[in-house]
């Protein structure tokens, strides 16, 4: 019996050793503080809803949170609808969904999820009301009534009525003591925990049965002062205390006390506890004052967890006030100054060991470089000057391990690569500090340096240590390579890309080593800075690279390696991801960020005892299946340091514990106890934005209730629109997906990675449903999502009113049309014959406009056509009137000249009411003396007045007045007024004729200048005087008023006048006469500006010629014979006009005759005149084309040419200017005038040619060589001479001869000879054959060919263009001559 005994005992032993060691597994948590939004650190309550909301009760609001952001609920003085204080104490969610708010000075709040807002049951002292606002407790019975316990009791209301009562037990009188918490067990009992002891109601008897420390009884209460109840699974009752943890026996007379013990650490941590929490396996989570404890409700175990500064992924504080375990197995631990601890058994937290300088016990050194582990199981940790220690897994603390350098100023030492050799020995690899040996079990260790001995190391600066399955330490160094050890610790050989001693081995790659690995075929791998990898056989001594060039490696930068259990080979390059090589073909694959990895700069990679490759990047850690293809990354969010990983830095434990070393300590994790999350997290609609701004729940709103419970959006037309939602997943949701999709808008889903907001624009009207869903951290969607309806309204315009309005329109619109079709049919016959009409109507319009049109074309053509007999009649009678020494003959020829300039000014007339019709008028003003002008105007109408017998006056109040003004407009202002005056005074009346010189004008530098023309007519009647200065106006007079002209005469002067700047008024009595007053301002000029007289013309002379006369420098045609005279070409197609011209030129120049322009070109190019006199008008060719053909041929080109034509409008001589003309004269002209500008002209050309004479007079004599021009001619007529017969002849190659380009070589021939190259080339063979004809006896056909013509019929008609015969005359012709 006694060893049956000792046998259970040991049992139990084990079991409880067992258990212990397996409560006490790590358990890693997450914070959530201010930091990350929450209110205030100190929580009171913690609860979820049905949603899936998380709500926290603080001392400074309630927070709603949705695993990503946090909503705040305070009191607002001015809201209604807000809580009535900040401090919440407890929170309650009844089987309707109701969440209840406990605070502490507003009384109780019910949660209308619907508008967001709460309702407010304000405290009052009274019956039917809560009579204290400090609310402690809230718990709903299974009647559904809600008990609220307060400071002073407790009160129940009727959720449906919200009545509310006072709870009055036993005697009926009010239950007064503070109520610290409410609960009802499974079997439907109220349990009430008071500071006065535990309360058990009985709702039979309406009574209270009570439970208190009795000091005398041990299975009494451990204390009165009650703060938390609970049952767990089995239906067992816990009561905490202030003063331990309870629990009921089950006959309900007693209970089993739970003390903490000082120095036992399987007893409670301590007595103070605030809050119980039952999980699933039964367990207890009890908060209290120093920390968490988890007891096993059925071994009755205990673990227990507290604040370790050195954790940083324990607790956040020892005072935890509030627990709440999840279905989903989170643990929500609500602490005192703390904010809020996580538990997650779904997330994958890894273990983070950082440093502090203030810990001796703790991490050295930041950086953390290399791993090794030791026989024990504890990890050797490298760090960058920090040296190196040892760590202990178990407590997590380190023994700092004092290695110095023999280098006195080496005070820190940096280590950068770790290994543990099969000889228990710690090879240490530092950078400036060489190689170190160390002995765990001594505690002693060697260092080694470069030096001058062969055996020395080769380098100080220690990347890469591996020991080889023979024992051999390859120990590959930063810039000379690798230096290989054996067992003895005694240098071998080494790999050198400069090999100096007879063992050294060439290595084919830099010799910057990062990683060395020894495959399992016994090659061995070498990684490289910049210069790929390196594949050493130690049996054929031979080296294999791989590069980007050869093998698609990613990077040269290669920073580790791994062969894994399949034998694949795994690279890590500085940038390019992680590559794959493929033996198959000696190429690499690789793996970057757009597959999936965290980053491209990967620094190790580990196997795991699954197969899994872990890889350590600048951005957290990736695993990767290599038969799934699948990568997961963890980042931050996964307890990984922010900072980046080192290189190299990275071990597997014998346990299958990874470690992995980067800028802020280490991580350290199984991957066997990682988890997958497989919670499926409900999907909620959190916010509605328009434009920018949150929508809040009304009743007119686009949302009548708050957005979370809402089912549809009313939106107005053209409204934007942005919806933000949420995953409830609070295990990382940082990595939730999404997916949404607007059905009527959007054909398929649209995937946003971990983006939680989506906007609209210009949404067209209609009905919509917004689809979304989302996936948790580890991919598991909810496919189901959420939804709501969208419907957005149209337009006014587009309303159901405003199509009845359309209908009614459209009705009306049709009743109208049928009346108008009907009208339409009724009137079609009036209007067709209306349109008849009008079309007739029109159509004779157009013919008589038409016919206008043709009617003043035919009177331009006709004036144009005038000009030349005006010209022709005006011409001979200035001669005549010269020569006439007859005074009477004189009268009569002046009489003659009088009227063709009349006649001459009617054509004018009619040519400038064209242009007044096409609007191309315009002034011409020169300088003049105005009144000398007019006085000739004047002269010109006597002899009129004389033979009319009229009495013709002219007076003017100033002698002269010079000024500009445009002498022709002027003349024919006056011969319109003056002529009207003589056609419309009868025989013995008078005209008078006056000028007087008015105001002057300081502010437009001018003065008025007025002319008036008064008669004694028939007079204007008063109602035609304000039209007679319309076009074709003419009044109905006496038969004896005859030739009552056009009726354009004083619209054209009206016009001339206005130009002027003028104005000109009428005044006229029928009977008595009229009276025409012209006013024009003119700017008066000094008289030391007056210019040339008309007529006078000026000479061009040389500067030797200055001070001669005009009859000096005039070309005498007296003493001239015809050999000498100047040539002259007239080029005119009228033949009387052309012979006038003539012969007023013959006696002073050779005139050659062309009766068009095509035959005056053919003249000029044969006779090449001295000057060119040119009609513009003529068939064939006119004056224009002529003019530029001349100006364009270099032969010609020198020629003046002068223009002569019956076009006087200024665009037509500015475009006959611009040809090149010299010189143009409108017609008709004075004879004189052309004689002086071709006499002009002449001399210019004379002048211009002495002058350049005189330049080459004074030049140095040459001497008598052979000149530049000669030398060419002979090369050219040598290479002609020579080719002839080529067919490659041609005037290319010969300025590719001479070395001239084209253009040069037709200049120059043409200066030198006068022909163009074509024809020099023609020329040379011509002469050729002639020089043949005359001296051989070839045929002609045959001479023909030889001299590089192709046909007989070409060579003739050339020669015969050359020599003026034929070739068969020339030969006669030559014969003759030797005879």
């Amino acid at each position: 019996m006694p060893k049956l005994s000792s046998l259970v005992q040991v049992c139990f032993c084990l079991f409880a050793c067992v258990s212990i060691a397996a409560a006490q597994e790590d358990i890693n948590f997450t914070t959530l503080t201010t930091k990350e939004g929450l209110s205030s650190n100190n929580i009171n309550a913690i609860l979820k809803d049905r949603f899936g909301f998380m709500w926290f009760a603080t001392d400074d609001g309630l927070d709603r949170f949705d695993g990503a952001n946090f909503k705040v609920y305070r009191n607002n003085p001015t809201d209604s609808t807000s809580l009535q204080a900040n401090e919440v104490l407890s929170l309650h969610e009844d089987k309707d969904g109701n969440l209840w708010v406990g605070t502490s000075g507003g009384s109780l709040s019910l949660y209308n999820r619907k508008q967001d807002a709460f309702v407010n049951f304000p405290h009052r002292p009274a019956e039917g009301a809560i009579r204290n606002n400090v609310v402690m407790s809230i718990c709903s019975d299974f009647q559904g009534k809600l008990w609220i316990g307060h400071f002073d009791g407790i009160n129940i209301m009727d959720k449906k009525t919200h009545r509310i009562s006072d709870f009055k037990p036993g005697n009926g009188s009010r239950f007064t003591k503070t109520c610290n918490a409410l609960f009802e067990d499974s079997k439907q009992r109220m349990w009430i925990g008071t500071p006065d002891g535990l309360f058990l109601y009985d709702k039979h008897t309406n009574s209270l049965v009570p439970f208190r420390h009795n000091l005398l009884d041990a299975a009494s209460l451990s204390s009165n002062h009650v703060l938390t109840i609970t049952e767990d699974k089995d239906g067992n009752l816990w009561v905490g205390t202030t003063n331990g943890l309870n629990m009921l026996l089950s006959n309900g007379k007693g209970f089993t006390r739970f003390i903490h013990n000082e120095g036992n650490k399987q007893t409670l941590n301590s007595n103070y506890i605030y809050s119980i929490a039952v999980d699933d396996f039964n367990k207890l989570w009890i908060g209290s004052s120093k920390g968490l404890n988890i007891l096993d409700a059925k071994t009755k175990t205990i673990t227990g967890y507290s604040f370790d500064p050195r954790n940083t992924n324990g607790l956040s504080s020892n005072n935890i006030h509030t627990v709440y375990l999840a279905k989903e197995g989170i643990c929500w631990l609500g602490t005192f100054l703390g904010g809020i601890c996580k538990y997650d058994k779904n997330l994958n937290l890894f273990n983070l060991i950082q440093s502090n300088p203030f810990d001796n016990q703790g991490l050295n050194a930041p950086i953390v470089t290399s791993f090794a582990e030791a026989k024990d199981g504890r990890v050797f940790v490298g760090t960058d000057n920090g040296g190196l220690s040892l760590f202990d897994p178990k407590t997590r603390l380190f023994r700092q391990i004092n290695i110095r350098s023999k280098r006195p100023e080496s005070k820190h030492l940096a280590i950068i690569t770790l290994t543990m050799t099969s000889n228990d020995e710690l090879f240490i690899g530092t950078f400036d500090d060489g190689l170190f040996i160390y002995n765990q079990a001594s505690g002693k260790y060697e260092q080694l340096l470069p030096g001058t001995k062969t055996s020395d190391i080769a380098s100080n600066q220690i990347y890469a240590i591996r020991e080889d399955r023979k024992g051999n330490k390859w120990i590959g160094t930063n810039g000379n390579g690798i230096f290989v050890m054996n067992n003895a610790n005694e240098q071998v050989f080494r790999l050198t890309p400069h090999p100096t001693l007879p063992t050294d081995i060439n290595l084919p790659v830099n010799a910057y080593i990062r990683d060395i690995v020894e495959v399992r075929n016994g090659n061995i791998w070498i990684a490289t800075h910049g210069g790929g990898i390196a594949v050493y056989n130690p049996v054929s001594k031979k080296f294999s690279i791989y590069t980007t060039q050869n093998s698609k490696l990613p990077n040269d930068k290669v920073l580790t390696l791994l062969e894994d259990k399949n034998r694949n080979i795994w690279a890590g390059t500085f940038g390019g991801g992680l590559a794959l090589f493929k033996q198959q073909n000696g190429q690499f694959v690789s793996l970057s960020e757009k597959d999936g990895l965290t980053n491209n700069n990967v620094y190790k990679i580990i196997e795991d005892q699954n197969g899994l490759l872990w890889i350590s990047t600048n951005k957290g850690l990736s695993s990767f299946d290599t038969k799934a293809r699948i990568i997961n990354n963890y980042n931050y969010h996964n307890g990984i340091q922010h900072n980046t990983f080192i290189l190299g830095s990275g071990l597997r434990l014998k346990n299958g514990d990874l470690f992995f070393g980067g800028h802020e300590g280490f991580n350290y994790f199984n991957p066997a106890n990682l988890k997958k999350n497989t919670a499926i997290p409900p999907v909620i609609i959190t916010d509605l934005k328009i434009s920018n701004r949150s929508v809040v729940p009304s009743e007119n709103g686009p949302i009548k209730e708050n957005i979370t419970t809402a089912t549809e959006i009313t939106l107005d037309y053209k409204q934007n629109f942005a919806l933000s939602f949420v995953g409830l997943n609070f295990t990382a949701p940082e990595q939730n997906q999404y997916e949404y999709k607007l059905e009527g808008f959007d054909k398929d889903w649209i995937n946003i990675g971990n983006a939680s907001t989506v906007s609209y624009t210009n949404i067209s009207p209609g009905k919509y449903i917004f689809r979304v869903r989302a996936s948790n951290n580890n991919g598991v969607w909810n496919t189901k999502g959420t939804s709501i309806k969208i419907y957005v309204r149209p337009p006014f315009w587009q309303t159901i009113y405003a199509y009845f309005f359309y209908t009614l329109l459209i009705v009306g619109a049709l009743i109208y049309f049928r009346h108008r079709s009907v009208e339409k049919i009724r009137r079609k016959f009036l209007l067709e014959q209306e349109s008849f009409r009008a079309e007739q109507e029109r159509k004779e319009a157009e013919r008589i406009h038409e016919l206008d049109q043709l009617k003043l074309k035919f009177l331009t053509n006709l004036s144009h056509e005038f000009r030349t007999p005006i010209s022709l009649i005006l011409g001979p009678v200035d001669s005549l009137i010269e020569q006439e020494k007859n005074n009477t003959f004189r009268l009569q020829l002046n009489m003659i000249k009088r009227n063709g300039k009349r006649l001459l000014n009617l054509v004018n007339q009619l040519l400038d009411f064209r242009k007044m019709e096409e609007q191309e008028l315009k002034l011409q003003p020169k300088e003049g003396e105005l009144i000398s002008f007019l006085k000739e105007v004047y002269d010109s109408f006597l002899d009129l007045s004389e033979r009319k017998k009229i009495d013709f006056s002219f007076t003017s109040n100033t002698e002269q007045f010079h000024t500009v003004f445009d002498h022709d407009k002027t003349e024919r202002i006056l011969f319109n007024l003056l002529s009207n005056a003589f056609k419309f005074t009868l025989e013995g009346g008078s005209i008078r004729f006056e000028i007087e010189k008015e105001i002057y004008n300081q502010e437009t530098n001018s003065t008025l200048i007025s002319m008036k023309v008064q008669d004694t007519g028939i007079g204007i009647p008063h109602d035609k005087q304000e039209v007679i200065f319309e076009r074709f106006f003419q009044n109905n007079t006496a038969a004896s008023i005859l030739n009552q002209g056009s009726g354009i005469g004083l619209s054209i002067t009206k016009e001339f006048i206005r130009m002027h700047g003028g104005t000109i008024t009428v005044e006229s009595e029928p009977g008595k006469g009229s009276t025409f007053v012209i006013q024009i301002p003119y700017t008066e000029l000094p008289a030391s500006q007056k210019t040339e007289k008309p007529g006078e013309i000026l000479t061009f002379t040389t500067e030797e010629d200055v001070n001669k006369t005009d009859e000096d420098i005039t070309i005498n045609t007296n003493t001239q014979d015809a050999a000498t005279m100047p040539t002259v070409l007239l080029v005119e197609d009228n033949d009387d006009f052309r012979f006038y011209l003539k012969e007023n030129l013959r006696l002073n120049y050779k005139v050659i005759e062309a009766t068009n322009g095509m035959e005056g070109w053919q003249k000029a190019l044969a006779v090449h005149p001295s000057l060119i006199v040119s009609d513009i008008s003529m068939p064939h060719m006119d004056g224009i084309e002529l003019c530029k053909k001349i100006k364009a041929d270099k032969r010609t080109s020198h020629i003046p040419v002068i223009l002569l034509t019956a076009l006087t409008e200024e665009k037509s001589q500015i475009k006959g200017l611009k040809t090149g003309a010299s010189d143009y004269i409108t017609k008709p002209f004075n004879f004189e005038v052309l004689h002086a500008k071709i006499k002009n002209l002449l001399l210019l050309n004379d002048t211009l040619k002495n002058t350049y004479l005189k330049r080459v007079e004074v030049l140095p004599q040459k001497a008598e060589v052979e000149s530049s021009a000669e030398k060419l001619i002979q090369t050219i007529v040598l290479y002609i001479e020579n080719n002839l017969t080529d067919t490659q002849l041609s005037v290319e190659n010969l300025s590719k001869h001479v070395g001239m380009s084209r253009s040069t070589l037709y200049s120059k021939l043409l200066e030198l000879t006068g022909q163009t190259p074509v024809e020099f080339i023609r020329s040379v063979k011509l002469d050729k054959a002639a020089h043949l004809l005359e001296t051989s006896e070839l045929t002609i056909a045959e001479i023909a060919y030889s001299v590089g013509f192709s046909t007989p019929n070409y060579f003739a008609k050339s020669f015969k263009a050359k020599f003026n015969m034929l070739p068969s005359e020339y030969i006669a012709k030559m014969r003759n001559k030797k005879r």
